[in-house]
C-alpha cells in the first residue's frame, strides 16, 4: 500500500537540488517500496525503467542496515545507477532516492562523491518524512481529542431544576452514541429503578428493554465486584463467553461510581461484530462520561440508599405545599428516625448500620405508592411525603412504616439485629407557613416521639407550634448571641505553606472558635451549622472581620501591599448580603488595612447556590484589591466551567481527597485533575487537611503550590501567632 506521507512530499525540491550538487547525473527518481517512481531531469529516456531493474536485483539487501548510506551500481555501457534508503524509525526502508550517472567521456564520474552527496540528501529527505509522519499522527491523535472534547464539554451536567435529571441521563447516551461512533448505549442505575438507552440510526434492536436487562444481569454484578472497566471484542473468546453469552455484540462498560467510590451504575457501549474493536481511548471517555452521569445522581440521590437527597426533598415538599395551598387538598409529612441506630453501628460497625438503612429504605419505598415520595436525611433519618391524604390516612401509613420497621428481619454477618422508628408526623394543609416549618414540626414530633420512649408515632399538635418553635430554636440561638453579646469568640489561624518559592511573609487562615458558659471551646461543627440554618452567620462573619481588622492593624500586619495573605472565611449568606463589600471597605479603611492582603475564602457549594451574587461580591471585592479562594472544591462535583465564572485567586483542594491520597488512586486521581485544571486556569492550589508528612510529600509531587494541615500547624489563637510572626521579623530586621 502506497505511503500517504510519501505522497504528501514535494520530491521536485530534492530533484533540483540534486541538479545542482551533482552534475554528473542526468536524471533523477525516487521509488518507494511498492515500485511506483516519481522522476525529473531526464536526458537520456526514462530512469524507471534502469531503477527497476535495480531494485529487483537488490532487494535481497536487509532493509535499514547502511542507514542513508548509498550504493552504485552498474546498469548498462556507459551508465551507473547510485540509491540511498529512506528508512522509517524501525529502521526499515520505505523508498529510495536514486540517481542515473552517466560515465562518457565528457563526465569524468567520481562515484564515491555522488554517492556521499546523495546519501545526505536522502537523510534530509528522511527527515522530512519522518517529522511529517510524526505531525500526521498528533494531527490524527489531537482530531480524536477534540472529538472526545466535544463530547464531554457538550454534555450538560449542571440540574438547575430537580425535574432535569432524567433528561440529562438520557443526553449522555444519547450523545455517547454520536460521538464515540458505536450501536448502541446503555445506562443502568438499579438504586433508582432506571435505565436509559440509545443507538445509532443505522442499528435496529429487536428488543433494547430486554437488552439492557442482560447487560445489568451479566455485568452489573460484575463491575461491583471488580469496580473497574470491561472491554469484550473477541465475541468467541471464552471470557465473552462466560460472561455474556446471549450478547452477539463486542461489550465496553465502565461503572457508575458513588462518592465513597462504590459501583452505583453501569454504562456500556455496544457494537456489532462487524465494527471496530474498543480500546482505552474509548474507555477513558467512557469513564469521564460515567462521572458525569455520577454527578448527577450525587446531586439528586443520596449515596448510601439511591433514595432522593434531602435537597431534593424539600424542593418537592415546597411544590407540595404550593399545590395544597392551591387546591386546599392536604398531605402528610413524615420524619422517621431508626432508633438504637448508634448502637448497632457501635456493636457491629459502620457496615452494619449502612446495610440496615439500606435495607430499611428499599422497605419503607416499597409500601409507598408510586404518588409519594421517601428520602434519606442522613443519621439513619428518612423523610416521607403521603401526597394528598387526611391525617387520619398518614396516620395509618405512618403506623404500618413503624411496623415494617419493627419487624423487619435485619441480619449481619449472622448477628440478627432488631430496629425500631420514632416517627413525627405532620400535617400539610393550607395553613402551613413554609417548608422550613413543615420540617421543622415534623422534627419536633420526631424528637417528641424518642423522648417518650420511641417506637412510636408523634403527631404535631398545631396549637404547641410556638412553644415548641420557640424551645427548638432559642436553644442555639440564645447560646450564639449571648457568645457574640459576651464577646465569647476567639480567632485562630493556622499556616498556610508555600511549597514552591513566595514573595509572601505569612499566609495564613483564621479561624473562630466559640466559649461556651462554662468556659470550654465549642469546635466550628458544633455552632456553624444550627447558625446557618438559623441565619446568625451573617453576623458572625462581621464579628469575625471586624476583630480580625482590629488585631491585624494592632500587630502592624496587613499594612503593606502584598506582603502576605490573610485568609478569611465568608459563609453561604454573607455571599447573597449585597451590603457586605461597603462594610468590609469601611472597615479595611478604618483599621488602616491594605486589600491585597486579604483573601476570602467561600465554599464551592455556597459559591455555586448563590452562583449570580457570588460573582456580584467577588467582583466587587477584586476591585478593592482583595482576593478570593474557593474552599472545599471537589466536593459539589461541579463543573470546572464554573471557575470561568468565579474570578478567584486560589483554589482549596478538599481535605476529603487530600487526606486519602496515600491509599486512594481515585482521590490521589481527584487531586491531581484539580490541581492541573487549576493550574492551566492560572489559579494557585492550596491542599488542606494534610495531617502527615507523607500526605505531605505527595502533594508536593502533584505540584500544589500550598499545604494546610496539622502536619504544617495546629491552630492557635492568632493573637498568639501574629507576636510570634513580629518577633521573627524584628529579629530579621535587627540582623
Amino acid at each position: 500500500m502506497p505511503d500517504s506521507v510519501l505522497a504528501s512530499i514535494d520530491l521536485d525540491r530534492y530533484f533540483r537540488l540534486l541538479d545542482t550538487v551533482i552534475t554528473e547525473a542526468s536524471s533523477f527518481a525516487f521509488c518507494n517500496c511498492c515500485g511506483d517512481f516519481a522522476s525529473a531531469i531526464t536526458e537520456h529516456g526514462s530512469v524507471a525503467g534502469v531503477c527497476c531493474e535495480y531494485k529487483t536485483t537488490h532487494d535481497n539487501t536487509a532493509p535499514g542496515t547502511a542507514g542513508n548510506t548509498a550504493s552504485c551500481y552498474l546498469a548498462d555501457k556507459g551508465k551507473s545507477i547510485c540509491r540511498a534508503a529512506i528508512n522509517n524509525r524501525d529502521g526499515d526502508a520505505v523508498g529510495y532516492l536514486m540517481a542515473e550517472i552517466t560515465t562518457d567521456s565528457s563526465r569524468s564520474a567520481n562515484n564515491g562523491a555522488v554517492s556521499e552527496i546523495l546519501a545526505r540528501v536522502a537523510a534530509c529527505l528522511q527527515q522530512e518524512y519522518l517529522l511529517t509522519k510524526e505531525l500526521n499522527s498528533m494531527a490524527l491523535e489531537l482530531t480524536g481529542r477534540y472529538e472526545e472534547l466535544n463530547l464531554v464539554y457538550d454534555t450538560q451536567d449542571e440540574l438547575v431544576n430537580f425535574s432535569q435529571d432524567d433528561d440529562l441521563l438520557h443526553s449522555i447516551v444519547k450523545n455517547c452514541v454520536i460521538y464515540l461512533d458505536v450501536d448502541i448505549v446503555a445506562l443502568v442505575l438499579p438504586r433508582q429503578d432506571k435505565h436509559f438507552y440509545a443507538t445509532n440510526r443505522n442499528t435496529h434492536i429487536p428488543d433494547t428493554d430486554e437488552l439492557t436487562d442482560k447487560l445489568h444481569t451479566n455485568f452489573y454484578d460484575h463491575l461491583k465486584e471488580a469496580n473497574e472497566y470491561i472491554i469484550l471484542n473477541d465475541v468467541n473468546s471464552p471470557q465473552h463467553r462466560r460472561m455474556c453469552p446471549d450478547i452477539p455484540y463486542k461489550v465496553l462498560a465502565t461503572p457508575v461510581l458513588s462518592a465513597n467510590s462504590e459501583v452505583i451504575g453501569m454504562l456500556a457501549c455496544l457494537n456489532n461484530t462487524q465494527s471496530t474493536d474498543f480500546f482505552n481511548s474509548g474507555r477513558s471517555v467512557l469513564e469521564v462520561m460515567s462521572r458525569k452521569v455520577s454527578k448527577i445522581i450525587l446531586t439528586n440521590y443520596d449515596s448510601l440508599t439511591g433514595l432522593l437527597s434531602s435537597r431534593v426533598f424539600e424542593a418537592i415538599l415546597a411544590r407540595s405545599l404550593n399545590t395544597t395551598k392551591l387546591t386546599g387538598q392536604p398531605s402528610c409529612l413524615l420524619n422517621i428516625d431508626l432508633d438504637q441506630l448508634k448502637i448497632v453501628n457501635d456493636n457491629f460497625g459502620r457496615e452494619a448500620g449502612d446495610a440496615a438503612i439500606r435495607q430499611l429504605g428499599d422497605g419503607i419505598k416499597g409500601k409507598l405508592r408510586a404518588s409519594d415520595t421517601i428520602a434519606y436525611l442522613g443519621e439513619g433519618r428518612f423523610g416521607v411525603l403521603v401526597n394528598k391524604c387526611t391525617l387520619s390516612q398518614g396516620i395509618t401509613v405512618a403506623e404500618s412504616l413503624r411496623k415494617l420497621i419493627e419487624e423487619a428481619e435485619l441480619n449481619w454477618k449472622f448477628n440478627s439485629i432488631n430496629l425500631s422508628a420514632s416517627i413525627g408526623l405532620v400535617l400539610i394543609d393550607p395553613d402551613m407557613l413554609d417548608t422550613d416549618a413543615a420540617l421543622e414540626s415534623a422534627e419536633l414530633a420526631r424528637d417528641t416521639a424518642k423522648e417518650s420512649g420511641r417506637n412510636r408515632i408523634q403527631i404535631y399538635n398545631h396549637s404547641d407550634k410556638d412553644i415548641m418553635k420557640r424551645k427548638g430554636q432559642m436553644r442555639w440561638v440564645n447560646r450564639i448571641q449571648n457568645a457574640l453579646r459576651d464577646e465569647r469568640f476567639i480567632i485562630y489561624c493556622q499556616k498556610i505553606q508555600p511549597l514552591k518559592k513566595s514573595d509572601e511573609n505569612y499566609h495564613f487562615e483564621i479561624l473562630l472558635r466559640m466559649i461556651d458558659e462554662d468556659g470550654n471551646v465549642v469546635a466550628p461543627d458544633n455552632f456553624i451549622a444550627p447558625a446557618e440554618q438559623y441565619h446568625l452567620m451573617t453576623g458572625i462573619d462581621q464579628w469575625l472581620i471586624t476583630n480580625t481588622f482590629r488585631l491585624l492593624s494592632e500587630h502592624g500586619a496587613a499594612q503593606t501591599p502584598n506582603e502576605g495573605r490573610v485568609s478569611i472565611n465568608l459563609c453561604g449568606q454573607s455571599m447573597v448580603d449585597r451590603g457586605i463589600v461597603d462594610r468590609i471597605s469601611k472597615q479595611m479603611h478604618q483599621y488602616g488595612i491594605e486589600p491585597s492582603c486579604i483573601c476570602f475564602e467561600v465554599t464551592e457549594t455556597a459559591a455555586i447556590r448563590n452562583i449570580d451574587s457570588a460573582r456580584h461580591i467577588i467582583k466587587e471585592l477584586c476591585s478593592i484589591g482583595c482576593q478570593f479562594s474557593l474552599d472545599d472544591f471537589g466536593t459539589g462535583m461541579s463543573s470546572f466551567s464554573y471557575l470561568k465564572e468565579l474570578p478567584v485567586n486560589y483554589l482549596k483542594i478538599d481535605g476529603s481527597f487530600v487526606r486519602k491520597i496515600n491509599e486512594d488512586q481515585v482521590a490521589r486521581a481527584m487531586v491531581t485533575s484539580i490541581n492541573d485544571i487549576g493550574h492551566v486556569m492560572g489559579l494557585k492550589t492550596i491542599a488542606e487537611y494534610v495531617e502527615s508528612e507523607a500526605v505531605l510529600r505527595n502533594i508536593e509531587k502533584i505540584g500544589t503550590d500550598y499545604a494546610q494541615g496539622y502536619e504544617i500547624m495546629i491552630p492557635m489563637p492568632l493573637e498568639d501567632y501574629l507576636q510570634i510572626y513580629l518577633k521573627g521579623r524584628n529579629s530579621l530586621q535587627a540582623g
